[in-house]
């Protein structure tokens, strides 16, 4: 597969890459699956009744799209400027991918979008299958809705990424457009502001022109707070945004290299989808069941630096005042056996009955939370506190005494 081929960069090489494309429109493509759209930057569980809910006259999903797709548009605005000499890119209608049942609930908020000008193509999974299978369906959708000699330049992110800072995040996507164009994997990254133990990282390696961009040397999982501490410190690691740009045919190239499954699976269910009138994609369900559950990071990026193949590149998202608040409003949540982050803006998640869970700030803007409870009986009773620093079990003890008596 082909990767960075401009003089003298170190990951130079040539491949199987699309050398025949004569224009790269931009596609991005949206990630909204009903039971686990990524929130920014780590993946969460996300309660599908969320796109029903209203807000007004309209859905969360709705707004949330109307926000993201408003985002995206200032940032390509913002992008444009930074490299006006180059030659202005089109910009696809957006590809939502997410599960048929939140499509179900959400078609009013959709025609809305169309009708107000903002149109959204949806590809539809019978089955969530995680993020990497949806990239590689979007890839293939890309390149089959583009005219001859397009090689789509795809920008991913999650349905609900919290971007403040236009400017800041248009000269990101600048650069990584730019050497996403000449065949890396480019991740976004976000150099740290403090010590963090609830994200994944990139480990930075050689400057990669004068822009801040690096070379990926590899993916490290979330680190133990002495270790992040260390990360802090020594400045080369970023933390993972989970937002990425790619020409649709660099990622064909590397999902078929690093886990063909899901390239032939997701391959075979596209061939067998079915198409709507109005141009909504619905993926074979009998292929996408064979499809491995794999997410971007897993099934390509970890690759990065451990096989010469693949190569990536890191592009700075360096945030101004009001997006750093964005990263400082941010809600640890242990469930079970996760933990995640919830962001900023309307942040939800679902704990099931019997499941122990846990929520803290983790910023340093105080936050308010609201849990609440369903079933025949609610109480404070119905609360098990497994570790409480607050003494709140003894209270509860002394209440429920002073009550019986």
């Amino acid at each position: 597969m082909n990767r960075i081929v401009e003089p003298g960069n170190p990951l130079a090489s040539t491949g199987d890459v699309s050398e025949t494309a004569t224009r790269l429109s931009v596609q991005p493509v949206i990630f909204a699956d009903g039971l686990g759209a990524r929130s920014w930057p780590l993946s969460r569980e996300r309660n599908p009744k969320r796109s029903v809910d209203r807000m007004g006259d309209a859905s969360l999903l709705e707004t949330t799209l109307r926000t993201t797709l408003s985002r995206l548009d200032a940032s390509f605005v913002a992008a444009q400027h930074v490299t006006p000499a180059s030659s202005p890119r089109s910009i696809a209608a957006p590809l939502m991918v997410c599960c048929e049942d939140l499509h179900r609930q959400s078609r009013e908020p959709l025609e809305r979008l169309a009708r107000s000008g903002r149109p959204v193509r949806m590809v539809l999974q019978p089955i969530a299958r995680d993020t990497a299978p949806a990239l590689t369906i979007a890839a293939l959708a890309a390149r089959a809705a583009a005219v001859e000699g397009d090689d789509p330049l795809i920008v991913a992110l999650p349905a609900d990424h919290p971007i403040a800072d236009h400017v800041a995040f248009g000269v990101a996507l600048a650069e990584a457009l730019e050497h996403a164009t000449h065949g890396a994997l480019v991740a976004v990254g976000v150099p740290p502001r403090r010590a963090e133990t609830g994200y994944g990282y990139i480990r930075t390696g050689a400057a990669l022109g004068k822009r801040g961009a690096r070379a990926i040397e590899r993916f490290v999982e979330k680190p133990d707070p002495e270790l992040a501490e260390r990360y802090a410190a020594l400045g080369n690691y970023w933390w993972n945004s989970g937002l990425f740009v790619v020409r649709a045919s660099v990622w064909l190239a590397a999902i078929a290299l690093c886990h063909p499954a899901i390239a032939e699976a997701c391959a075979a269910a596209f061939e067998r989808a079915t198409v709507d009138g109005d141009g909504t994609l619905h993926v074979a369900r009998d292929q996408l069941v064979l499809c491995p559950s794999r997410s971007i990071d897993y099934a390509v990026m970890e690759r990065v630096g451990s096989d010469a193949r693949v190569a990536g590149v890191t592009v700075p998202f360096v945030a101004g005042r009001a997006q750093a608040c964005a990263w400082d409003s941010v809600i640890r949540v242990a469930r079970g056996e996760e933990c995640f982050m919830l962001a900023e803006e309307n942040p939800s998640t679902y704990a099931p009955p019997g499941v122990t869970h846990r929520l803290a700030n983790t910023g340093g803007t105080p936050r308010e939370m609201i849990e609440v409870q369903s079933g025949g009986h609610l109480g404070e009773d119905d609360i098990v506190r497994f570790e409480d620093p607050f003494g709140r079990n003894l209270e509860s003890a002394h209440a429920r005494k002073r009550t019986s008596g």
